[in-house]
């Protein structure tokens, strides 16, 4: 078996390209190509209800549409910069077995989304449907306790109690003064992945909790160097780590992008707790991780910027104009994607 140079190990390298393709969350993620059916139909009477909501009242009819679908967050630029809209669904499992926790990450996974545009987050919205009255306390509290911690206002939602199912969304809503965009992504670019050195899986879900050790304050001076990196120009484009992993949603981001990449899965920055469940943690997603194409110019003060608040910011491959995404580990190198020939989502920059 192949071992990382961190001490890690991980299958052979055509195995672990074969259980990656076939990962139930990456297999979830091909649904994403219904996305662009009826988007232009019903985008400007959603877009402009919740800046009505939030009181962006300026102009919303002459606001432009994204034109593309598929980043982080959906960014609309109204002369002051972007206001992002986001929304997550939790996913049903987590929300039935344990509503506080699902409350918690419906507000994390919409706070990841923002930071990840280069934004920072304005309120939340939420939506929770449920049988007894019981599980909807639950997941309130989840959702107070995350907004707390986040320091993000609940601005109102919807609350169904004697649903015959829990379901669990959220939205959200942010302001980017320079927009970081999942699509943006150019050949050349240094693929590094900022994150943090220590964690802990939550059993029996795929969620890598990294940042349980941050106070509220330090957790939001993390997550604010996504907007303070693009407003200094030092970021080409980022997107968060989410529910395919690391890799999956590397796929994500160079599709979007149009691009390729070559990713060395030795650079990978293991935790100690990961040891023995470095599969895992790839198809984990993270409290705490975004990927960053970062012009080669820009990698050093990137990293120092991270390094200064105790982050950890890999350089994990390289981007490439190809469209195709390799994998190398040990020495090996095999093929996982080739976009030209096969979509991973179907939504690729126009």
């Amino acid at each position: 078996m192949p071992t990382l140079s961190s001490g890690h190990a991980l299958p052979p390298l055509d195995e672990l390209v074969a259980r990656l393709r076939a990962a139930p969350a990456w297999q979830r993620k091909r649904d994403l190509a219904l996305l662009g059916q009826g988007f232009a139909e019903t985008a400007g009477a959603s877009v402009g209800a919740v800046l009505r909501s939030f009181g962006e009242a300026r102009a919303v009819e002459a606001l432009p549409l994204p034109d593309d679908i598929g980043d982080d967050a959906a960014a609309i630029a109204d002369g002051h910069g972007h206001l992002l809209i986001a929304g997550e669904v939790m996913w049903p499992p987590m929300v039935e077995a344990a509503p506080e926790l699902a409350g918690v990450n419906a507000v994390l996974a919409n706070v990841n989304d923002i930071y990840a545009m280069g934004g920072r987050p304005l309120a939340l919205l939420d939506t929770v449907l449920v049988p007894e009255a019981a599980d909807a306390s639950a997941i309130l509290a989840g959702i107070a306790a995350g907004a707390a911690r986040y320091g993000i206002p609940v601005a109102g939602g919807h609350l169904t109690v004697g649903a015959a199912s829990t379901s669990l969304a959220a939205f959200i809503v942010g302001r980017a003064t320079r927009l970081l965009s999942g699509r943006a992504a150019a050949a050349g670019d240094a693929l590094l992945l900022l994150t943090t050195g220590h964690g802990r899986f939550r059993d029996p879900f795929p969620f890598w909790e990294c940042s349980f050790d941050r106070s509220d304050a330090e957790l939001r001076g993390d997550l604010d160097l996504l907007p303070q990196l693009a407003e200094a120009g030092l970021c080409d484009a980022a997107r968060d780590v989410s529910m395919p992993g690391v890799v999956g949603s590397a796929l994500q981001f160079l599709e979007g992008s149009g691009m390729g990449a070559e990713i060395d899965l030795d650079a990978l920055p293991f935790a100690p707790e990961v040891r023995g469940k470095e599969l895992t943690w790839l198809l984990s997603f993270p409290s705490y991780a975004f990927l960053l194409a970062v012009d080669e110019d820009q990698v050093g003060e990137v990293s120092w910027r991270a390094a200064a608040r105790g982050r950890v910011c890999a350089r994990i491959g390289r981007v490439t104009a190809d469209r195709r995404v390799q994998l190398r580990l040990a020495g090996e190198r095999a093929l996982l994607w080739d976009f030209d020939r096969e979509p991973f989502t179907g939504i690729a920059r126009r």
